[in-house]
């Protein structure tokens, strides 16, 4: 009977899907909840402490750091798909060589973005037009945290490749400890020492570098063939060609997304103030429906990985239905009770009728159908983990991002009212759920994985 291994580890290649499908997924939601609560505490201090300037500084950088985070996860999830297959194939050799090119690329990579960084984030933070008055706070908080972006890619890579194993324990206590960090810090750099924006960047450096250096640590004291060795840091050519055709698309979906998120919030910010209040308010308050989603969609993408590796197809099919109806029950009732207690949530938040009822608005017109991006995820999720990631990246931008963009620049200028702004998430997540489901059932995307897969020699 498969389950949990060595160093945490969890084999999923047998055993019942749905304990399987939960114990990949509460451990990475956790992990998740932490870390919003991780940037939530963040904005907090530094508001209180360290002004107006400081945080609007910060904030002019979060579309850079959004980018950058997204492209970090992608990668890190492309590689860990291919660690993923091989853990479930039994194939230790290939197993460690995947681990160590998948750190090395992670250190190689990070390196060159951090330095690029440092010396280019003037010129771009100037290019995006930042208030001349927040330049400065701007600049001081961003070179830190693109400076350290080297220990964000190993982080987010060792994150992955641990949770590829089926450890999904140790980064959500790893991600956890960070949270706990990070408020200790600015307390020491915002609060104690008046540093503002400056020392909210060192802050978020010390425990970015603290938490990369623990998934390091976890990954050396590992007890099976993913151990990380110093020594053995190297590209294996072939598996590297393999790691980055399935995790660069994902890096590039997700930097699109970001992209499209920059042009919904500016649409918004055409409707007021109030507005802007109760769209910042209402993505409060549906941040743990992502977070579920978001879990089930990477706990697929686990479980598809290892049973792709084991050959286990007829599985990988029953693990998705599964995780479907998991997903049907969670984030379905999670809807029903948002749109119902919206209100009195709102206001414990802020007591203020116009902006409650922007807010109380927004969820009753996107929350009935926070079930069909869920169905993107998991989707996605059961296609990625067969390394097949072109294709859904394809399908994600032409209805996630080209659609939401279209209709933002081409139809809400037509008739531009709230309502047909709120329209474009769930007309985007219709279509775009309509596209991955008859892909996954229609399309030849296991064919195209097996084909790669033995074309790359990572089958047997």
């Amino acid at each position: 009977m498969a389950g949990q291994g060595k160093s945490g580890s969890i084999d999923v290649t047998e055993g019942v899907i749905w304990r399987q499908l939960l114990s990949l997924c509460i451990p990475i939601f956790f992990a998740s909840f932490f870390q919003q609560a991780y940037n939530l505490v963040n904005t907090f201090i530094v508001g209180q402490f360290g002004g107006k300037i400081a945080l609007g500084g910060i904030q002019s950088t979060s579309a850079l750091s959004e980018l950058a985070i997204g492209f970090c996860v992608g990668l890190g999830a492309g590689c860990a798909v291919i660690t993923g297959q091989f853990f479930g194939q039994r194939d230790d050799e290939r197993l460690a060589r995947s681990v160590h090119t998948a750190m090395t690329i992670a250190l190689v990579l990070g390196g060159a973005i951090s330095v690029a960084g440092v010396i280019f984030l003037p010129a771009i933070l100037r290019i995006m037009g930042t208030p001349s008055e927040l330049l400065a706070e701007a600049i001081a908080y961003s070179r830190c945290y693109f400076g350290v972006m080297v220990c964000s890619l190993v982080l987010n890579m060792g994150t992955a490749l641990l949770r590829a194993v089926g450890d999904t324990r140790a980064p959500a206590l790893i991600i956890a400890s960070g949270c706990v960090l990070n408020v200790l810090f600015d307390l020491v750099f915002v609060v104690a020492l008046r540093m503002e924006a400056l020392g909210c960047g060192i802050a978020t450096a010390l425990t970015i570098t603290v938490n990369a250096s623990m998934v390091l640590l976890r990954l050396m004291r590992a007890e099976g063939p993913w151990r990380l060795e110093l020594r053995r840091l190297g590209i294996d050519r072939r598996i590297c060609r393999s790691m980055l055709s399935t995790g660069v698309p994902l890096a590039i979906q997700s930097s699109l997304y970001s992209i499209s998120n920059i042009i919904v919030q500016s649409t918004v910010n055409s409707f007021g103030a109030d507005a802007v209040t109760g769209w910042g308010l209402a993505a409060r308050l549906d941040g743990i429906v992502w977070m579920v989603t978001e879990a089930l969609g990477v706990a697929m993408t686990t479980f598809a990985a290892q049973n792709f590796g084991a050959r286990n197809y007829a599985r990988m099919r029953r693990g998705y239905h599964t995780s479907l109806m998991i997903t049907v029950a969670l984030i379905g009732g999670m809807a029903l009770l948002l749109i119902a207690f919206v209100d009195p949530l709102a206001r414990f938040f802020i007591d203020d009728d116009v902006v409650v009822g922007f807010t109380s608005k927004m969820i009753h017109f996107i929350a009935p159908f926070y079930l069909f991006y869920s169905v993107v995820d998991n989707t996605s999720g059961a296609i990625r983990g067969s390394g097949e990631s072109l294709r859904p990246m394809l399908l994600t931008v032409v209805g996630t991002v080209m659609f939401r963009v279209g209709w933002l620049l081409a139809v809400v200028p037509l008739h531009h009212t709230l309502e047909t702004m709120l329209l474009v998430d769930p007309v985007t997540w219709i279509l775009t759920a309509t596209l991955f489901v008859a892909y996954h059932h229609f399309g030849h995307w296991l064919t195209h994985a097996q084909r790669r897969a033995e074309k790359l020699d990572l089958v047997v």
